[in-house]
């Protein structure tokens, strides 16, 4: 989504980003940088996400990157 359709999603949602970044206890920036794509944050595009009802910006996961997954096992070095 472009920054300004995030945008007017929060103030169709009848909030603010001030009152986004209170309720996840971050500033105000953290919010607005988020919502600009200056920074990446799970919690607050989470919480945009709600408010939006779409994924705010691209996936997470790169095209052929893969992802690090523990299964459980320890291998022995010897």
């Amino acid at each position: 989504m472009k920054p300004e359709d995030i945008r007017a999603a929060i103030v169709r949602a009848g909030t603010t980003q001030r009152a986004i970044a209170d309720y996840l206890d971050v500033r105000p920036q953290t919010v607005a940088r988020v919502i600009n794509g200056q920074s990446r944050s799970a919690k607050i595009e989470d919480e945009l996400a709600k408010i939006t009802g779409k994924p705010i910006h691209a996936s997470r996961n790169k095209p052929g990157r893969r992802k690090s997954v523990w299964n459980g096992v320890v291998e022995a070095v010897a």
